[in-house]
């Protein structure tokens, strides 16, 4: 009896001692915190390209202001902007009849003059020598006349305005039956595919362009669509009152891009191949060092690094036993509030 009663008591000792263990076991599951989702890009070797960025507007390399040279009423006008013009086709039309009425009797007096010219041609007794000849245009009044019709001429060529490229009609200032003056601002024509960017730098970035480099171009109005340009020119001043020079960066044709919209440019100034690079966003400053967190057997390791050249997002990193290696998972979003060790889950 005795022994049964000793060895109920042993029973219930070990069962008591199997259940603490498991919630030992379970205790110390709960405390181990839950993996932190994080976004984390890979360290590889790239070429790294280092650029000058800044914000500049879309502008055409070709614009054709449109104004009178004489006074009269407008005739003929372009109808809305938008409209598509050819090399010398005629956008606006001034009437005046006082060049009509200049040139019709600037073209009678021409034909008189030319007329009493031919008559005392023929009738001259002598050779008619290139002197003579000339003799004879300043007394017949033919010299004269010529240079009259011409002037009569240009002044009715006048009351045409003419494109000068092909283009489009960027702007109308006048309407048909408005009486203009010379010197008034008819409209604009501008070249859509002749397109280039306008940037303002600093003068210490502007002293690292040249002209040639590349350029990579992002349009935000259109999606943020990226091209490539070619900076063309490079100012040789510097405007001091914004201690600031332009740069000049010619586009490819580009559909539905407008002169006046937003560019973000980057402008090439180096190029430095075979980089072990990691993206910019990877990068933080603790204690006043640059450092990252590096993913380690689900494990946020935390890891000092000596940065190279930076640009377009990447930046060069230097490859060492404390630093990043290669082919090494740096995390890239959550990172801020991280710890070292922190358990961390990728999520990419």
């Amino acid at each position: 009896m005795i022994r049964k009663s000793v060895f109920t008591v042993s029973i219930i000792i070990l069962f008591l001692a199997a259940c603490g263990g498991e919630e030992e076991e379970a205790e110390r599951e709960t405390l181990e915190p839950s993996p932190l989702p994080v976004t984390a890009a890979v360290a590889a070797v790239d070429t790294l390209f280092e650029v000058v960025g800044s914000t500049g507007r879309i502008s055409s390399a070709r614009t054709q202001p449109l104004t009178a040279q004489i006074q009269g009423e407008i005739v003929q006008a372009p109808e809305y902007v938008g409209l598509e013009v050819s090399d010398g086709e005629v956008v606006f039309r001034i009437a005046s009849g006082e060049s009509a009425s200049r040139l019709s009797s600037a073209s009678s007096a021409y034909r008189n003059a030319q007329a009493l010219y031919e008559f005392e041609c023929e009738n001259y007794r002598g050779e008619l020598t290139p002197e003579v000849q000339n003799m004879l245009r300043q007394t017949t009044g033919l010299a004269d006349a010529q240079t009259s019709l011409a002037s009569a001429q240009s002044q009715y060529g006048n009351a045409a305005i003419k494109a000068g490229f092909n283009g489009i009609v960027s702007d109308v200032s006048v309407r048909e039956g408005m009486v203009v003056y010379p010197g008034t601002v008819l409209g604009e024509i501008v070249d859509p595919w002749s397109l280039q960017a306008n940037v303002n730098l600093d003068e210490r970035e502007l002293a690292r362009c040249a002209a040639g480099q590349r350029v990579y171009v992002t349009i935000p109005s259109l999606s943020d669509t990226t091209v490539l340009g070619t900076v063309t020119s490079v100012s040789p001043v510097i405007d001091p009152s914004m201690r600031a020079g332009e740069i000049i960066i010619d586009l490819p044709v580009i559909p539905n891009l407008r002169t006046g919209a937003t560019a973000r440019v980057e402008i090439v100034i180096a190029v430095y191949p075979d980089k072990l690079v990691i993206p910019q966003e990877a990068v933080l400053i603790r204690d006043d060092r640059d450092m990252v967190f590096v993913v380690l057997d689900g494990h946020a390791d935390w890891c000092y690094v000596t940065l190279g050249p930076e640009g377009r997002g990447i930046v060069a990193v230097e490859e060492g036993e404390d630093g990043v290696e290669l082919g090494e998972q740096v995390i890239t979003s959550g990172h801020y509030s991280l710890a070292h060790e922190a358990p961390v889950a990728v999520v990419n």
